[in-house]
């Protein structure tokens, strides 16, 4: 959620420095309905219907990592459009942590508390977190992990990974740069 609204901030602020939607509408980027598709899996995996029928398991865990796969391609063939190769970078580091991890983000318990999310185990276990773990002794690559916090006196609260932060850097720098004027863009 987060992500959306810096990403909403990045735009408002590029049209009001004399961004065009116009602009934003001509980027041709390769592949992508893959993002869609992407989307549509990740919104299909945790709704309340398929984690009643199926749940959490190794099917919503082998399809939300697929999902994670199609937009890292989606990534690469459009690498060289600015903002992409940082964006790809947050995206492959979100992935490798999260396959690494069975499908699921490890996520630090001291971010937690910080965000205001859960104060413990106990509590965490009852919050409806289908692709989050806690860290513990058996995650693999736990510093890639959700380890940071938007603490919870702040809005939009919650918490975040080194990944997330280069996603948000490079949808920034993407939002910039397609906003332009054709005839204002260096690539």
């Amino acid at each position: 959620m987060i992500l959306l609204v810096i990403l909403a901030i990045a735009l408002l602020v590029s049209l009001l420095l004399g961004g065009s939607l116009r602009a934003l509408g001509q980027v041709d980027l390769r592949y992508g309905g893959l993002v869609l598709l992407a989307m549509g899996i990740q919104v299909l995996v945790f709704s309340p219907r398929w984690q009643a029928t199926v749940g959490g398991g190794f099917w919503s865990q082998l399809l939300y990592v697929f999902s994670l796969l199609l937009l890292v391609v989606v990534v690469w063939f459009n690498r060289r459009v600015p903002g992409f190769a940082l964006l790809g970078l947050g995206l492959l580091s979100n992935t490798l942590v999260i396959a690494a991890n069975g499908g699921r983000m490890p996520v630090s318990l001291q971010a937690l508390r910080i965000a205001g999310i859960a104060e413990s185990r106990a509590e965490f276990e009852t919050l409806r977190v289908t692709n989050s773990a806690l860290i513990g002794g058996q995650t693999v690559l736990w510093f890639l992990g959700d380890i940071f916090a938007v603490p919870d006196s702040v809005p939009f609260s919650n918490v975040f990974s080194v990944g997330d932060v280069c996603i948000a850097l490079g949808g920034i720098w993407f939002v910039w740069f397609a906003t332009r004027p054709m005839e204002s863009r260096k690539e």
